[in-house]
């Protein structure tokens, strides 16, 4: 998601990673409840859509807001859901994530892999990552796949989990991968994806390209 509180982090301008959003009723704990529910992601869409069009932590200028009516996204699915096992990295490394702002980095622990599969029987893994500034206990998942550039947003997308002692699976649902913030607003920062989490389909599900700039 996207909106300012304890439920989310990353992207707040120029320096460093923040938690956003004070939406938090709708948030990260039913994101690893390990159930699919439609509904709940209808309603949180449109609490997102009340947070960019009034709120003054919206990464939406002022102009944007008068012209906003509604981000864009793929109906919800259950196609894009997946059962992922999840492996804690026994040392958990500082990488240096490239950001939208060029040489700019952003330093996080790589905090260990979620695997999951296909029907048709291919695996995938996914990096996740965690704040080095903020003990938020939120598992940052930034991802790109075949859509981007096309149906969305060129750089990637983002899914936050939160993290869970001695969890070795999670439920991974793609309904709810959010834009960065740069997406719509160039003075923000943001992470770009790492090279190991670019996969290789289409995810049909989430949040499309930005319609505006």
């Amino acid at each position: 998601m996207r909106i300012p509180s304890s439920c989310r982090v990353w992207l707040h301008s120029c320096a460093c990673v923040i938690l956003a959003l004070n939406i938090c009723s709708c948030s990260i704990e039913e994101e690893n409840a390990m159930v699919y529910d439609e509904t709940a992601i209808i309603e949180r869409r449109k609490e997102i859509d009340d947070f960019f069009a009034s709120d003054a932590s919206s990464p939406l200028k002022e102009e944007q807001k008068s012209i906003f009516k509604g981000l864009q996204y793929f109906p919800p699915s259950e196609d894009f859901t997946f059962f992922a096992s999840f492996t804690k990295s026994p040392n958990p490394d500082t990488v240096m994530l490239l950001t939208s702002k060029g040489a700019e980095k952003r330093a996080m622990l790589h905090f260990g892999t979620l695997s999951f599969s296909l029907q048709d029987g291919q695996n995938h893994t996914l990096s996740a990552f965690k704040s080095l500034s903020n003990n938020d206990g939120i598992l940052f998942i930034p991802f790109k796949d075949k859509t981007n550039g096309f149906d969305t947003y060129e750089a990637g997308r983002y899914i936050e989990l939160e993290e869970e002692p001695n969890q070795e699976e999670y439920f991974l649902d793609f309904n709810r991968a959010y834009n960065p913030y740069c997406a719509y607003n160039k003075e923000y920062s943001c992470p770009l994806v790492p090279k190991e989490n670019v996969l290789s389909f289409s995810i049909k599900a989430g949040e499309k390209r930005p319609v505006l700039q």
